[in-house]
């Protein structure tokens, strides 16, 4: 691999160096305000659209148009990281999504709100795309998982306090000033890595870098697609297709029609879940750091599917409400590996590509759950629908497996080989 980088050290490296802690939370916040920009600005949608005549039909098709923004940017802007400063590049994007986000208020026609949307998804594909490969790259190795969870922790924080920002001020400034209002944690976030640099993530691709990861033979991103990396790719797709499907889509409605809940209670089992997810990260994030992967992705990715499976049979709230901790927890698992295995299996260059690939995968799932799901549940009712969401969780889950397992057999079997001919 050839590198274009410069060799000296970046700016970042001559100003105040923050712990390596507060660096791994700073990507993480980076990633995590960039999808605020977003979290904070879909629920006041229809509001904007009513305050300038425009008819509500138009939210399906800017939805669709921030969805086909995010599908293209994903991979070129992973491989791009290849050839570009990290620092600069990321700032660059971000800076880009934070103005295109305030300007969005400022779209009064739906040719140009249309354009607007498919702008955000574009950079904000790019910068959540960017942000996770230097996460991956970046992060030490025996602390991998400790990012990892970190990350799933600080996402989850400012999806709240998205919903919670965008709530709060559309109430105070109106639809259009709240475009504004959500590009501010982003620019706060650059604010503060200007004041304390996550100076070993913008490292990526640097000299010091070199030679730091020994990929096998034979086995250097970008030859042929490995078993792995389609493993990943479908590991994500059904993350995603199962979230956008039944955590959004399906479990509402069973909640509500079969599962005795309401909209309070329903928002109680969903803050519940999401509560003993973030209890768990500490101790996921140990069992990663100590070398678990296929002892969590085989439990989790059972209790998931046997959670789907169950939900249209429990009548009971409480019942119901159990089934929607068990999958949280089994999702907050399964979220944690697949960063951590790209870190494990591929070199830093190959990073920026493999979650590239990986964030698309996710994003096509995410565009055809709902469609496939609800057209099952239509022709074949709920069980089958949640027959199918658990399917491809468990195949998901166990796919990732097998490669995986596969994947150290070659790694071992190349080490002896290594061993014997020396």
């Amino acid at each position: 691999m050839r590198w274009r980088h410069a060799t000296r050290a970046e700016p970042c490296e001559r100003t105040l160096r923050s712990p390596a802690a507060e660096q791994t939370v700073l990507v993480c916040a980076l990633i995590g305000t960039a999808q605020m920009t977003w979290g904070v600005t879909v629920p006041i949608m229809p509001l904007y659209l009513d305050s300038y005549g425009m008819a509500v039909g138009l939210l399906g098709p800017l939805v669709a148009a921030f969805a086909v923004g995010r599908i293209v940017a994903n991979i070129p802007a992973g491989l791009a990281l290849r050839r570009l400063p990290a620092r600069a590049y990321l700032r660059t994007v971000l800076l880009a999504l934070a103005a295109v986000t305030a300007l969005t208020g400022l779209a009064t026609s739906a040719p140009a709100l249309l354009a607007f949307r498919l702008a955000a998804g574009v950079l904000g594909g790019a910068a959540v795309t960017v942000g996770f490969a230097l996460l991956v790259a970046g992060a030490p190795a025996e602390r991998r998982g400790a990012a990892m969870a970190t990350a799933t922790v600080v996402q989850m924080s400012t999806a709240g306090a998205g919903a919670l920002l965008g709530g709060a001020v559309v109430g105070l400034v109106g639809p259009a000033w709240t475009f504004a209002v959500a590009a501010l944690p982003v620019l706060a976030c650059l604010l503060w890595d200007a004041a304390r640099p996550a100076a070993r993530y913008w490292s990526f691709g640097t000299t010091a870098d070199r030679g730091t990861h020994r990929p096998l033979p034979g086995r250097r991103f970008g030859a042929r697609p490995s078993w792995l990396l389609l493993a990943l790719c479908a590991e994500a797709f059904a993350t995603f297709f199962v979230r956008f499907a039944g955590e959004q889509g399906l479990v509402p409605v069973l909640a509500y029609e079969s599962g005795g809940l309401e909209p309070f209670t329903l928002g109680l089992a969903t803050a519940a879940g999401t509560v003993a997810s973030l209890v768990a990260m500490p101790f996921i994030a140990r069992w990663v750091d100590a070398g678990a992967r296929v002892a969590l992705l085989v439990p989790a990715g059972t209790a998931g599917a046997v959670a789907f499976l169950c939900l249209p049979f429990l009548h009971v709230p409480m019942g119901f409400a159990a089934a929607i901790v068990a999958y949280s927890l089994a999702t907050g698992v399964i979220g944690v590996l697949p960063g951590v295995i790209t870190g494990d299996a591929y070199p830093p260059a190959a990073a920026g590509g493999v979650i590239g690939f990986t964030r698309t995968a996710g994003d096509l799932g995410a565009a055809l759950g709902p469609l496939a799901v609800f057209a099952v549940a239509g022709f074949a009712g709920y069980e089958a629908a949640c027959a199918v969401l658990a399917t491809l969780f468990v195949v998901a889950a166990g796919g990732l497996v097998a490669a995986l397992l596969r994947h150290r057999s070659l790694a071992t079997t190349t080490a002896a080989a290594l061993a014997a001919a020396r």
